[in-house]
């Protein structure tokens, strides 16, 4: 994941809410970009990203929810096993999981006690 990836809404004043291709129900101090397939979600500390990615596999579309984090003292984002390790079949469950661990950071959780994940 490149370290610098422009957000694209800063906040929902800036943005419909319906540009949001997940319409995620999210706190106004986070962002969003849309990336090449991926919808990447950021809090305005720049410390946590959640990542929707929409993939095709035997004709199947699937989607995969990642969490990253870093210092705000580093440039490079770590990829965090979140217990997740499915697929969906179906967005709008991806986006459940992706909201809950966006209520989790706003409930204090940095998500840096978690494992690095091995997988790229």
């Amino acid at each position: 994941m490149p370290a610098t990836l422009p957000m694209t809404h800063e906040t929902d004043a800036d943005a419909d809410a319906t540009d949001d291709p997940y319409d995620l129900d999210r706190p106004n101090n986070w962002s969003y970009a849309v990336d090449d397939g991926r919808v990447v979600y950021e809090n305005d500390d720049a410390t946590v990203r959640v990542s929707i990615t929409e993939f095709s596999r035997h004709l199947q579309v699937y989607w995969w929810v990642d969490v990253f984090t870093r210092d705000d003292t580093e440039e490079t984002w770590t990829k965090r096993e979140a217990g997740l390790g499915d697929s969906f079949r179906d967005p709008e469950d991806a986006a459940q999981v992706a909201e809950v661990l966006v209520e989790s950071v706003e409930d204090g959780d940095d998500f840096t006690e978690l494992p690095v994940s091995t997988v790229v």
